[in-house]
């Protein structure tokens, strides 16, 4: 008898434990159709991985350790629904892979984890609103879409108060005896009320070749350099010694439709000439973004949003336009296209082309891609 009552005093403290822990499996699988006008000089229609947020799964853990504390972890992995293979650079979690503690004080995690430019400005844009990918501003260079997240980094994010929530970011270079190699800080304060929501960041990260764009030897001036970035919109500045991104965003909701704006200052610094980077000095880019989006019905939503880039010497236009059509809370369906005009010279010395974000480049000025799509998120 005894030992029945100890093995059901066992169980139930087992029980006990297990209800105070969660570990949740989460994802999205997203796929499409692109077509586009000019790629390299040809058009194209091509399976589109992640057109309107990129296919990923991950486990989200959280613990209750009492007191109001709780001790938190997420893997998130991306990948090409195409093709099976890893995105971000081959990583098995290059999302995020981070572990924390929780409180009443707000949390703390260490680990790989998203910039806060997008943290507190995505959610503002016109590509988490309606357009994904192609609406993201000019090659994605101010990290707004989240083409890069961080290693090696601490972040804090606090509570919320009165709808306001600060965070703060640290990444340690990890380069023996050059402890700014590498380094990453950022912070931002972001507001989310019934009708208004806006946020506010500054990030600025040391070496960006090695440290978030995967080059495998750092940029040396006059020499040799395997450059990380084909898109000619910024790859002329990777060689930088330093990547500073400032930015705000709002958006205001009456009734059915949102109305929103977003700025962003992008600023590549001491940049070294390479074998593939002609530029030298501090090359800026300042992108201005106005977004509508309108639900006709809850499950029917319409959107469009008008950029405007101007980098060092050239300017970037693109105009968003893009459909939702929810089938349930989990599924939905989606169109958007993307029309972007290029002028003046672009980072690599050469005439600008029209380069939307993660296609191969148009032989001309002008770019259009149509997507089609269905996304599952579970």
């Amino acid at each position: 008898m005894k030992k029945i009552c100890l093995a059901a005093v066992s169980i139930s403290a087992a029980m006990s434990s297990h209800a105070q822990s969660a570990v949740t499996l989460y994802g999205t699988a997203d796929d499409g159709i692109t077509y586009t006008n000019n790629q390299g000089g040809h058009s194209n229609v091509q399976a589109s991985n992640g057109a309107l947020g990129s296919s990923k799964w991950g486990f989200q853990i959280k613990e209750d350790l009492g007191g109001g504390y709780s001790a938190l972890a997420r893997l998130e992995n991306g990948f090409d629904i195409n093709s099976g293979k890893l995105n971000n650079g081959g990583r098995l979690f290059g999302r995020q892979a981070y572990v924390g503690i929780g409180s009443q004080f707000g949390t703390v995690t260490l680990g790989r984890q998203y910039d806060l430019v997008l943290d507190s400005l995505i959610g503002l844009s016109a590509s988490s609103r309606f357009g994904g990918i192609l609406a993201s501003h000019a090659a994605d260079v101010d990290n707004v879409w989240g083409n890069y997240s961080l290693s090696n980094s601490i972040k804090y994010v606090s509570p919320i108060y009165g709808g306001l929530k600060v965070s703060a970011l640290f990444s340690f270079g990890g380069v023996p005896g050059d402890f700014s190699n590498g380094k990453k800080e950022s912070a931002s304060i972001s507001y989310a009320g019934d009708a208004l929501s806006a946020g506010a960041v500054f990030s600025r990260i040391n070496n960006p070749a090695t440290s978030i764009y995967d080059a495998t030897a750092a940029p040396v001036a006059g020499g040799a350099f395997a450059n990380p970035i084909s898109n000619p919109t910024f790859s002329g500045y990777t060689s930088a010694q330093t990547l500073q991104v400032a930015g705000a965003g709002i958006n205001y909701r009456v009734g059915q439709a949102l109305i929103g704006f977003t700025y962003t200052n992008t600023r590549f610094e001491n940049v070294v000439r390479t074998s593939s980077t002609p530029f030298s000095g501090t090359a800026t880019f300042n992108n201005f973004e106005v977004l509508a989006t309108y639900n006709l019905t809850p499950a029917f939503m319409l959107g469009t949003s008008y950029d405007y880039t101007k980098a060092e010497t050239a300017k970037y236009l693109q105009l968003n336009a893009g459909t939702w059509y929810s089938l349930s809370k989990r599924t939905l369906l989606y169109a958007t296209t993307s029309w972007e005009r290029a002028t003046g010279i672009d980072s690599t010395g050469n005439a600008a082309v029209a380069a939307l974000a993660f296609l191969t480049p148009s032989s001309s000025a002008n770019q259009v891609a149509v997507r089609a799509g269905i996304r599952h998120n579970f």
